[in-house]
């Protein structure tokens, strides 16, 4: 069910996911290639935790469209992407404890992602459907899904598919935070 409180802590989770994404993601790129054990498990931790958050988010927005506009189109494509970045998550935690298995998991890592990409192009675009103009950032949110898909299907444009990703993510946020204070402001009045 959606509530105010819920939507605050959808919010704030996007925000979250868009203020540590560029940290993250370089901390991975000074990390890249390293095999002793502690590199090993900041990465692991890193990508559990980055998989785990764009769970919970992608749940929140999947609950906010079902409930408050049913709107029902990207059911399957965030479906799809969940479980997408979910097993390349896992194949790369897979590798990072396998230094063995490395080249073979980051060829399967590499195909997922590339099938991400694509599946968010196809999110962003059906997105746009949507009757409800979220306070006017619907299009600026499909498009810049849209192009954090082809930078990341693309794999060599993947450093500005994480910058657009982060914007995105400020937007999801903003939207969240739009409709709590929107569609539920009785529920913030009643918890102050």
């Amino acid at each position: 069910m959606l509530t105010h409180r819920s939507m605050i802590v959808a919010g704030w989770l996007a925000m979250a996911s868009a203020f540590i994404t560029l940290p993250l993601a370089y901390v991975s790129f000074l990390l890249e290639g390293k095999t002793d054990p502690t590199s090993s498990l900041m990465l692991s931790i890193m990508q559990v935790f980055g998989t785990l958050l764009f769970i919970a988010i992608i749940l929140y927005l999947k609950r906010l469209l079902n409930s408050l506009f049913q709107f029902h189109d990207t059911n399957g494509l965030m479906a799809l992407m969940i479980v997408a970045n979910s097993v390349a998550g896992f194949f790369v935690v897979l590798s990072l404890t396998f230094p063995q298995l490395k080249e073979t998991m980051g060829v399967v890592a590499t195909v997922l992602v590339i099938f991400q990409g694509v599946i968010q192009v196809q999110f962003g675009y059906r997105l746009l459907r949507l009757e409800d103009n979220l306070g006017g950032l619907l299009k600026p949110f499909c498009y810049s899904n849209m192009a954090t898909g082809i930078c990341i299907a693309s794999v060599v444009l993947i450093f500005f598919g994480v910058v657009v990703s982060a914007i995105a993510d400020l937007m999801l946020g903003t939207i969240f935070f739009q409709i709590a204070k929107t569609r539920f402001p009785q529920e913030k009045n009643e918890m102050d």
